[in-house]
């Protein structure tokens, strides 16, 4: 076998990575990845099956009416899903190696919705895996006569962790991406710590909320040149990696072989650990905010509530119903929530059932523990 040519990886590395700050670019991601692998469709679902919540869904080359007749017709009976489910992480499983072709004739999957489209081979990967949240991939060889080559497996196989790495920032950088208006001041209003770090490691540009945080010295404190450690020195040697790590991403060097996770765990005396996440800042066209490579670090409190953007995207909860749910994470009853909130009890009452149904919840304090899980 030849060895992979590194050339055509790396622009979908870049791409991955690129989405991280920009979420609609991950159907140009998936769609590289795709071509990368002569893939002709590709599906990416970023999902918790424990709470039913879709956080990502994106497709290329699929035809949404017929995906939508797959999701209601046979999605709850297609026998790749418990092969990927059962599959361990970060490795390629392909259709044809994990199914018996006994099942592959006879499961109305193949028979009346795969086969018909001319589905030829199917590739799947679990990756990113926090509890019951999978970032899962399918690639489709579909209307051709030959399977996915032993090269293109190879160049998949060195794609997958750049994948899984970029799953796992996104996740942490969604509500971010979000509230950020490039080159303008959304990075002044977001509501959790954020920074960005030169090549030395000096902050660069810092909101209030992390200058708050770099004053009560919980977690961060800016030594000489405002450069930025870790109070622990059991957490700066992993922060210090991560920013390693991350640095050369920044710069386009895609062969680093990184040592760290983009998410950090630091421990604190009162309470749940802090995560921090640590990603490349890719010199994005258009976007004069980044003037230059460097690294984005972003703080997550578990205790500070998700917001509510993050509860509508995830339960379609309506403005209204997300701040009602953000304020009984205050604490307190559905009375003091109310009065928080300006609104009667009688309507945070109404409110209350259509969270719970949304939620799949029942209790209040169960609504309660649910949000708390979220990452954000």
């Amino acid at each position: 076998m030849n060895a992979p040519d590194m050339f055509q990886i790396d622009p979908v590395i870049s791409a991955l990575y690129e989405a991280t700050l920009e979420p609609e670019r991950w159907r140009d991601a998936l769609q590289a990845m795709a071509r990368l692998s002569g893939a002709q469709a590709a599906v990416f679902v970023d999902m918790d099956y424990a709470l039913s919540v879709l956080w990502r869904h994106v497709l290329h080359n699929v035809d949404e009416e017929a995906h939508l007749t797959y999701l209601q017709r046979y999605a709850q009976i297609d026998p790749r899903l418990p092969v990927m489910m059962k599959a361990p992480e970060l490795r390629w499983v392909s259709d044809l190696e994990a199914l018996p072709d006994a099942i592959r004739l006879e499961s109305p999957v193949y028979r009346d919705y795969l086969r018909p489209a001319g589905l030829k081979e199917c590739l799947m990967a679990k990756t990113a895996v926090e509890g019951a949240r999978h970032g899962n991939l399918v690639l489709l060889r579909m209307g051709v006569e030959d399977v996915f080559s032993a090269e293109q497996r190879q160049l998949l196989d060195l794609l997958l962790p750049h994948v899984d790495r970029a799953i796992r920032i996104s996740r942490r950088l969604a509500a971010f991406a979000r509230a950020l208006a490039f080159g303008g001041r959304g990075v002044e209003e977001y509501a959790d710590p954020v920074a960005t770090l030169t090549e030395r490691g000096d902050i660069s540009e810092a909101n209030p909320a992390f200058e708050a945080l770099l004053k009560c010295q919980s977690l961060f404190r800016a030594g000489m040149n405002k450069r930025l450690e870790c109070i622990s020195s059991d957490a700066q040697g992993r922060f210090h990696q991560a920013f390693s790590d991350a640095l050369e991403l920044s710069k386009g060097n895609t062969r680093h072989g990184w040592r760290s996770m983009p998410v950090l765990t630091v421990e604190r005396a009162d309470g749940p650990p802090f995560l921090v996440t640590v990603a490349p800042l890719m010199q994005l066209q258009g976007h004069p905010w980044f003037e230059r490579t460097g690294v984005l670090v972003k703080v997550s409190d578990p205790l500070r509530p998700p917001s509510g953007s993050v509860l509508q995207e995830g339960f379609g909860l309506t403005p209204a119903e997300a701040r009602l749910a953000c304020a009984l994470l205050a604490g307190g009853t559905l009375k003091d929530a109310a009065t928080r909130i300006g609104i009667s009890p009688n309507t945070a009452k109404t409110q209350l059932q259509v969270v719970f149904q949304k939620t799949r919840t029942g209790r209040q304090q169960e609504l309660v523990s649910l949000l708390r899980s979220i990452p954000h």
